[in-house]
Order: structure tokens, then sequence, then C-alpha cells
């Protein structure tokens, strides 16, 4: 075997820096450290998760063959990812990893660091975290350079959408690699578990997010306010340094609504698998984890017409628009004539299978990790 070969067949060394560290108990990124670790694990391959200690549950050094790296950070809004991603980033650069895969834009602006000390660089931008209200003018500014330096430096871009890979394109001259994300087909029945929050399966409303304005869950509150329904809406998801916004939405809410806070594992799974209808309000991002979920629950899913969700769905999920009455309309039709709603939660989990395999995407990220050597 020629030496190109060989080179292939080492394994790799991959460090993972951008998330809240492993295992998940946050968001996408940190199901994504997660579910990518693992899958690199099992091919034979080192992988290195960074773990800002703010965020981190644990201080054990390994999880399940994955090394933990637990760093420093500060536990303050415009600080939090940013110190501990630069952290990482720095120690990164010194260890014993030949390739670092940064998890969106905040820690790419110190890049140059493990590009000088020879580190072969990847980066997922995610979506365009700069557009967020909830950032100020310098961290609205900060996020927008330190994506222009990291699709500078990075050799390998990653789009997990098509529009993002598109946006990457016109903005920065370069051809970013698609790469989704991905989900696991599952159901989840236990009525204890509905019990526990006072539901019955297929019989609520659903929201999954960070509770934050660009997942405008004041405008499914206020839609949903309209729907002449028993259904409560339940709203599962919380967010540091929102408080403001979760004393609105509260306001806002009537009694049929409930707050559920933040759940995780096998409550996650029931809750989001037994819902009448799933509703997806994001609006910034590219491939939302919390989406691909609902669809792979088989869950009739109605999502805001932005194109990183109607990308996503296709035509497996129905549409709502911001103005008033979308959103509440399609609900109320969807309460009065339910009959359509089985072929669109078949069309869901067709959907994740034929797009969204776990299996598909970590094949794809150890094959540009291999072409980046």
């Amino acid at each position: 075997m020629g030496k190109s070969g060989e080179k292939d067949r080492r394994p790799l060394k991959v460090a993972i820096v951008g998330s809240r560290g492993i295992p998940g108990n946050y968001g996408g990124f940190e199901t994504f450290a997660e579910r990518l670790g693992l899958g690199l694990v099992e091919k034979g391959h080192s992988v290195n998760v960074y773990c800002p200690r703010a965020s981190s549950t644990t201080d054990e050094k390994e999880y399940k063959g994955i090394r933990r790296t637990v760093i420093p950070n500060v536990p303050l809004k415009s600080l939090d990812k940013l110190s501990g991603s630069a952290l990482s980033c720095l120690h990164a650069a010194f260890s014993g990893c030949d390739t670092i895969l940064f998890l969106g834009v905040s820690p790419a602006v110190l890049a140059w660091v493990p590009r000088l000390t020879g580190k072969r660089l990847a980066i997922n931008i995610d979506g365009l975290e700069w557009k967020r209200r909830k950032w100020g003018k310098f961290g609205t500014w900060y996020l927008k350079f330190s994506e222009r330096i990291g699709c500078m430096l990075c050799q390998r871009i990653i789009a997990d959408s098509m529009v993002l890979k598109e946006y990457v394109r016109e903005e920065y001259g370069k051809e970013a690699e698609y790469i989704a994300y991905g989900a696991d087909p599952v159901t989840a029945d236990d009525e204890g578990i509905l019990d526990k929050y006072g539901l019955k399966k297929n019989g609520y409303f659903l929201q999954v997010c960070r509770l934050e304005p660009e997942n405008n869950s004041d405008l499914v509150i206020r839609e949903y306010g309209s729907v002449e329904t028993g259904l409560p809406l339940v709203i599962v998801g919380d967010a540091p340094y929102s408080d403001s916004y979760k004393v609105r939405l509260k306001e806002m809410a009537d009694p049929r609504v409930h707050f559920a806070g933040a759940v995780y594992g096998r409550e996650y799974d029931v809750l989001r698998g037994n819902a009448f209808c799933y509703i997806h309000a994001h609006e910034v991002g590219g491939t939302n984890p919390s989406l691909l979920e609902a669809l792979a629950a088989g869950n009739c899913v109605a999502v805001l017409d932005v194109p990183y969700n109607v990308e996503v769905t296709d035509n497996a999920g129905l549409a709502f628009s911001r103005e008033r009455g979308s959103l509440s309309g399609l609900l109320q039709d969807l309460v009065d004539n339910p009959g359509g709603m089985e072929e669109l939660r078949h069309k869901a989990v067709e959907r994740i299978r034929s797009h969204y395999s776990w299996e598909t995407v970590i094949d794809a990220y150890e094959k540009l990790f291999i072409g980046l050597r």
C-alpha cells in the first residue's frame, strides 16, 4: 500500500471546540459533539471535547471513550462562550490533536494560533449567530468578525444547510461543504411521564426551544391564544441570561400554556414524541436539531416559513408566516380537521431516514477530516 493509503488509515486525533461540553445537557451543539465524538471513537479515532467549567456537569476526564478537557470560563452573558472558546482554542493549539473542529464562529477569532502551530482546521458555522437580537453592538460585530476570520483561516467550512452553503459562497466567495445534522427515528410512550406533566398522548401542542427572541415563543403564544381548543400549549426549554424575555412570555400566556422548563433524556423523548402538533418558530440558524428530532419522532410539524426550516421539512410539514392569524388559522384547522395528520407523521419519519441519519453525518465528517491531512 502507498503512502497515501497508510496516511488515510492512521487514527485521527480530533479536538472539538465551541460546545458547552459533554455529556450533552443544553442544546444542539452539545448533542452533536457527543454523537460525532462517539461515532469517531467507535471507528478507532481519538476525540477530545473541550468542556467549559460553568456548564460542565462532571469533572470526569473521559466520557464513553471521549476525552473531556474542562476549561475555565466566565459565567456572564457577554463572556460565557467567548472566554471558554478562547481558552479552548489556545489549549488545543498546543495539544496533541492534528485537527480542530470549531462548532460555531465564537472561537474562530483565534484560529490563527492553531493554524500557526500546524493544526488542520474545520468550522461548522452553524447559523448566523450575529443576527440574534440578544447581542449588543459589540457582540454582533464580534460574531460577524469571527465568522469572517473563521471562513478565511479554516481549511474546511461546513454548512449544515444548503441555504448556509449559498450564504458562504455569496458572502466570502468560498465553497462550504454541506454536511447535515442528524436525528434518530424514535418512539417513546410512557403514560407515567405524561401524567407527571398533566398531559395525554396526542393531546397538546409543543414548542421546544431556548427562550430567546429569535425562537419566537411570543409569536406562538400570541397565535395560540386565538385557537379554540382545550389542548394545552407546552413550551419546553429555558435560557440563561433571558430573564426579562421569560417574564414577558409568562405575562402573555393564558392558563392553557404550560412552561415545562428544560427537560432532558427519556422525559424529553416522551414529550416530543406524543404531541398533537409540534410548532417550530426559530428564525436564525441552519438545520435546527429540535426540528429534526420532532420530525424523527413522527410529529405533525408546523414551521415558521424561513428558508432554513422549509429546507428541512420539504413536503413533510406545514408552514406559517409572521402575519397575524397565519399560525392560529393553521392550528385551528388541525384541531377542526385532523384527518391528514397521519400522512404528515409518516412523511416526517421518512424525511429523517432519507436525509438526516447520524451514520451518514459521522461518515461525512470522518471523510472530511481524513481529507484535511
